[in-house]
């Protein structure tokens, strides 16, 4: 395995099953992802994007090939190895933000670390050093649902990086995102790969949203149907607007 890569999958398959009914969603899917890369996974709705999604964040487990996170065959581990690994190697930013409406920036950004080793007191200058990277320093104190809908997607990323973790999985993020807030959260996103050296892994339906990352993978009714890298990609600066 090179030294660089995060993720790989090999003839990755996933199906459902309800009352003895198979429904396949991705068929046979191979790709590799190495470290600090900003990849797009594209596709229309039902195309399998947030499944693969799942699976390679640990929220969901394969029916048939491969799956390699950094060097690792995930299919070897047991669901506490598996918690270890979604507390640590991952981090999730989701559309609708997941925060606890009547709690405050801070306890929301904290939360991650609840169940874990970390003391009290550390846990507190963590999640500082979160919120101040996404520049809602001055908000720590405020509840969550006294935030604009960009602020709150802020909060969810501060809340993603307070492990630390190399991977962050962003589902839809600019989806519930006004064209401005939209972009300084791809702006967000591209300085945690390009300064801090994050794998960043975006999912989205939106060509012009995905053209912010530096590769492009296209899933169709399950099936990897392109892989490639953005020929000219959009570097997101303060003032910009998303088209939507």
């Amino acid at each position: 395995m090179p030294n660089d890569e995060v993720i790989r999958v090999e003839g990755l398959k996933k199906s459902y099953f309800n009352e003895g009914i198979e429904t396949p969603v991705l068929h046979g899917i191979d790709f590799m992802i190495p470290k600090g890369q900003f990849v797009a996974i594209m596709g229309p709705s039902g195309s399998g994007k947030s499944t693969l999604m799942h699976i390679l964040g640990f929220l969901d487990g394969l029916t048939g090939g491969k799956y390699f996170f950094e060097g690792r065959d995930v299919s070897t581990l047991d669901e506490d190895q598996l918690a270890q690994m979604r507390g640590e190697k991952v981090g999730f930013i989701f559309q609708a933000f997941n925060l606890l409406p009547k709690t405050s920036v801070l306890d929301n950004v904290m939360l991650p670390l609840l169940y874990s080793d970390v003391p009290p007191g550390k846990r507190k200058e963590m999640a500082m050093l979160a919120i101040e990277s996404v520049g809602l320093g001055h908000r720590a104190l405020n509840l969550s649902n006294q935030l604009s809908g960009g602020e709150r997607q802020r909060v969810a990323i501060a809340r993603a990086l307070i492990r630390r973790p190399p991977v962050i999985f962003a589902d839809e993020p600019t989806g519930n995102l006004d064209s401005k807030s939209g972009a300084q959260v791809m702006r967000i996103l591209q300085d945690l790969e390009r300064e801090r050296g994050h794998t960043i892994i975006l999912v989205t339906h939106e060509t012009y949203t995905a053209e912010h990352a530096e590769r492009i993978i296209k899933i169709k009714d399950g099936l990897l149907v392109k892989d490639d890298l953005v020929s000219k990609r959009f570097i997101a600066s303060d003032g910009d607007e998303l088209k939507k």
